[in-house]
């Protein structure tokens, strides 16, 4: 017996909606353990025993999306719709595959049919600031992001996601601001201290980004990145021992990583340790990517400067 013939059909009655929702069924689980290319055969199966299965069609056209078959996964989108013209959630589903696509235009209609649908729903209100931002929109997807903060004002990940794209359109104190309302909030979201001491970085504003590193990192001592950040920001402030303590913990995570490495032998060579800053540019050099032109040859002049010392 094959894997799909348990679902087979027994003697010669026609299919219909029970067999239709237990390939359903079965295609869910496939999806659970992104096993997609089953899935899909499930979900053949439970449309061809129901042609106006619409939830059926629905998550064909998501899976599709997600596998990068553009032209397969607008139809079945369509088809769903078609069959439900009610269904906010296949309007936002196929506006996030729009998206996905770079079909903005399209993507923003089906976003707004959603919204006429649920129309303070944050979830479909955060995608479609999402797709606005990516669209260059700016102005119009902070004015979404608004909303929803508004109307969730406690939700920490809405002020997250707000700073996150005034960020990325160069709004930085804006973004700063909401960071901090997002840990004002929520004072354990390590995230919105990394991304607030990051932007404080960006400002010059190197003091009061060791802050939001050490808050970070007290929330999630795992976080890599802010203990790196954190060195690159004690580093700008000339305090060179610190900087290279932080990539040293840096590379017990990540102990094949170039780039801290190098960070690393930079910070050895300032304070005057020449012989091991040659040899941490070594290691640099040797877990560098061939194509990180750049990085290599950061390296080997470095190393020529230590060498000299």
């Amino acid at each position: 017996m094959g894997l799909f013939d348990k679902f087979k059909k027994q003697g010669n009655a026609a299919p219909n909606e029970a067999d239709s929702a237990m390939w359903l069924a079965q295609a869910e689980s496939y999806i659970r353990l992104k096993r997609y290319t089953d899935a899909l055969h499930c979900l053949d199966k439970a449309i061809s025993c129901d042609k106006e299965n619409p939830l059926a069609w629905h998550e064909k056209g998501r899976i599709l999306a997600m596998v990068n078959e553009e032209k397969a996964s607008i139809p079945c989108y369509d088809r769903a719709i078609e069959l439900r013209p009610d269904s906010a959630v296949y309007y936002h589903n196929k506006g996030d595959a729009l998206a996905t696509f770079h079909r903005y235009g399209e993507a923003d209609e089906c976003f707004k049919k959603a919204l006429s649908l649920a129309p303070d729903d944050v979830v479909f209100l955060t995608s479609h600031a999402r797709m606005l931002s990516l669209a260059k929109k700016y102005k119009e997807a902070d004015d979404v992001m608004a909303k929803v903060c508004d109307l969730e004002p406690r939700g920490p990940e809405h002020w997250f996601n707000r700073a996150t794209m005034l960020f990325d359109c160069g709004k930085v104190d804006d973004a700063i601001s909401c960071y901090k309302a997002a840990v004002t909030i929520a004072p354990g979201h390590a995230v919105s201290y990394f991304n607030c001491a990051n932007a404080l970085s960006s400002q010059g504003k190197y003091e009061e980004s060791l802050f939001y590193y050490d808050k970070a990192l007290k929330y999630e001592r795992s976080m890599t990145g802010a203990m790196n950040n954190k060195g690159m920001a004690l580093s700008c402030l000339g305090k060179h021992e610190e900087a290279y303590d932080c990539f040293r913990r840096v590379l017990l995570a990540l102990p094949n990583d170039a780039n801290t490495w190098y960070n690393k032998g930079y910070e050895q060579l300032l304070i005057g340790k020449y012989a091991d800053s040659i040899e941490s540019f070594d290691k640099a050099l040797s877990f560098a990517n061939g194509n990180d032109r750049e990085l290599i040859n950061k390296c080997r002049e470095a190393k020529e400067k230590a060498a000299r010392s």
